[in-house]
């Protein structure tokens, strides 16, 4: 039986689009094979996490969407999103030599603002995977409302980066981390709990209506997020936004 196709053998590249999530769906109900990278320069109206804009810095950062026909049983599915911020942490480190870290659910920040975040969603029997990454731009680029919560590689290195170098690491790592995660789900989790700046912190975790504040305990065993009450009980998250109430 011949190998899967690679995370980026095929890459589609477009100019604008309303969102390459939009894309891969459409890609992958014409039968787009597993690994299909959707690639835009901007786009007009990208999505993060429960539906937010998400800004694209034309020409500046990359804004991508993979179709995985490959997928780790339903128990694992919100690991998707994790493997693709540690593809981006650890793709940073070994080009840039920069040491991000990961926040629960699913981002990447340095010294508490975002650099990157990703999102995940089944569309058929396909599984897609989106990532937004702020590679290149100074401060005065970043739209005014989110200019002291988000920053670039450019911002952090002093210098602008290669997009096209760290799109291949990136999605190179993603690959590897993705085969990874399909063989030994526990692995990728101890990694992202290394790196989660959530893990032992005072954290303010806010789902729906439900707020609650206390100690980060780290992930369980489906990426759940554990948080220690002050009382001293143990509430378990699958989802929500979380707030660190000291710098990391």
């Amino acid at each position: 039986m011949p190998p899967s196709p690679r995370i980026g053998d095929r890459l589609v590249r477009l100019g604008e689009v309303a969102s390459t999530i939009d894309e891969a769906r459409r890609l992958a109900r014409e039968g787009a094979e597993h690994g299909t990278v959707v690639l835009a320069d901007r786009q007009s109206a990208g999505r993060g996490r429960r539906g937010r804009s998400w800004c694209t810095l034309p020409g500046k950062s990359l804004a991508a969407s993979v179709i995985l026909r490959e997928k780790p049983d339903h128990d694992h599915l919100p690991l998707a999103g994790m493997a693709a911020a540690l593809a981006v942490v650890n793709a940073a480190r070994s080009r840039l030599g920069v040491r991000l870290r990961t926040k629960w659910p699913n981002d990447v920040v340095y010294r508490g603002r975002k650099v990157a975040g990703t999102l995940a969603e089944l569309s058929g029997d396909a599984l897609l995977l989106s990532l937004g990454l702020n590679i290149n731009g100074r401060e005065t680029d970043l739209p005014p409302e989110i200019r002291t919560t988000a920053t670039t590689l450019e911002i952090i290195t002093g210098v602008a980066v290669d997009r096209e170098a760290l799109l291949a690491a990136v999605l190179g790592v993603l690959d590897r981390q993705w085969r990874a995660l399909l063989r030994d789900p526990a692995a990728l989790l101890r990694r992202w709990d290394r790196l989660d700046v959530t893990r032992n912190s005072p954290v303010t975790v806010t789902d729906g209506e439900d707020r609650l504040t206390g100690t980060g305990l780290g992930v369980d065993p489906h990426g759940c997020l554990r948080v220690r009450l002050p009382d001293g009980r143990v509430s378990t998250f699958m989802a929500g936004d979380v707030t660190l109430l000291q710098a990391p």
